[in-house]
């Protein structure tokens, strides 16, 4: 979920807040693994202040991407229809 998260966030301007406490987790995790640089303020409930897709982040978008076009490429329908081609 937070790799969706991250999609999402990549498409924003930055800066930005984020107030609900379900996205502020998701930008947790994403802080803690290096992939966004956040402020988040002091107590609970309070919103979370996003300023960058870090590098490690971009980079984790691209890789997904390149898994999902690779999945397409090995799918049955596809190498089916290459084969008919040839």
């Amino acid at each position: 979920m937070p790799m969706e998260y991250l999609k999402v966030i990549a498409g924003e301007m930055f800066p930005f807040e984020v107030a609900d406490e379900a996205g502020v987790d998701m930008l947790r995790v994403l802080e803690a693994a290096g992939m966004v640089e956040v402020q988040f303020a002091p107590g609970r409930g309070s919103p979370a202040r996003v300023v960058a897709v870090t590098g490690l982040g971009r980079a984790s978008l691209l890789a997904e991407t390149a898994k999902q076009v690779i999945r397409r490429q090995r799918s049955p329908e596809i190498s089916s229809a290459w084969a008919a081609l040839s």
